[in-house]
């Protein structure tokens, strides 16, 4: 540990307090000295994690500085660091909310939900470009298939959308009404449906989106906002039925599996979590996947496991 690769340090004590046997003469001797190693790597670790919270905080990234302050509170029992963690945490997170901006259109604004799924790797968008312009970007963030779809819409579907990316629920169903002729049925019903769940109407919101996937079952957004729409609403176990079919039909399978492992998660089922969400750390989604395995892990006390997963997938120092 002398030169400071304090987490190669503590991972070669875990195997070699792995190898020990208490059997063996002097096994029991060398199990403490390999625990009393692995304790002083992580104080070590935590030290440098808050080291690195001070520092990701006076660079103004305050997410960063909240990651490190949560490591430290898995790494040690040592109750001054552990104290000095949490009033740094309570100061950096008020400050955060004082800060913390609306989200707009940035995230896919055609099927983002309150859950952490989304259709993919969203790009921020310039709200202050001309409407046509800023509707023309938001839908090259939709589905392979979908954005050529959503482009030969017309204007008066693109100002409806835009108000629907702004949360201006009752001006966007207004204009999704003017377009009932206009626009392919599948999409008015999903797009219907989409603002109805968001105004808190769950119910007639799953029927627009069943009544999309009827018109066009190919139509990857009304299946996963369906699926949402369940999940938020706490059928579980009819969200897993619809995933069940969206995988196998190949339908937006990673956003499925991403639901079904937050399914399992609040469900209470952690195991099956952790397996979904390690399985989807092979995928576009493992930064998503990792977030959310990160804090299942630490949940049910996996706390090494937890600090692999963040130095390996969450792009950190210092862990």
């Amino acid at each position: 540990m002398e030169t400071g690769s304090f987490f190669d340090a503590r991972t070669c004590y875990e195997d070699g307090l792995k190898l020990c046997s208490g059997g063996e003469a002097g096994g029991a001797d060398l199990k403490l000295v390999f625990t009393e190693k692995i304790a002083e790597a992580n104080l070590k670790l935590a030290e440098l994690n808050l080291q690195e919270a001070e520092f990701a905080y006076a660079r103004g990234d305050v997410t960063r500085a909240v990651d490190h302050l949560e490591l430290v509170k898995t790494l040690t029992y040592d109750s001054l660091l552990r104290e000095k963690a949490e009033h740094l945490l309570h100061t950096y997170s008020q400050k955060d909310e004082d800060h913390e901006e609306r989200v707009t259109g940035s995230a896919c604004a055609s099927c983002a939900g309150s859950s952490g799924v989304e259709c993919g790797d969203s790009t921020p968008v310039d709200s202050s470009l001309p409407l046509l312009e800023y509707y023309e970007l938001l839908i090259q963030q939709l589905p392979e298939g979908q954005s050529q779809r959503y482009s030969e819409l017309g204007e008066d579907f693109a100002y409806a959308f835009i108000s629907a990316s702004r949360d201006e629920h009752h001006e966007a169903l207004a204009g999704f009404e003017k377009c009932l002729d206009t626009v392919p049925p599948d999409i008015y019903w999903y797009e219907k449906g989409k603002v109805l769940h968001r105004l808190g109407n769950d119910s007639m919101a799953e029927q627009c989106l069943r009544t999309a996937i009827e018109l066009n079952d190919a139509n990857p957004l009304a299946w996963l906002t369906l699926a949402l729409v369940l999940r938020e609403s706490n059928r579980f176990q009819d969200s897993l039925t619809l995933i069940e079919q969206m995988v196998a039909g190949h339908i937006m399978t990673e956003q499925a599996l991403l639901l079904r492992a937050e399914i399992f998660e609040v469900s209470g089922e952690h195991e099956h979590a952790v397996d979904q969400y390690v399985e989807l750390l092979q995928t576009p989604y493992a930064r998503a996947a990792a977030e959310k395995l990160y804090g299942v892990l630490l949940e049910i006390g996996r706390h090494n496991d937890a600090a692999v997963i963040f130095k390996k997938y969450l792009h950190k120092s210092c862990h």
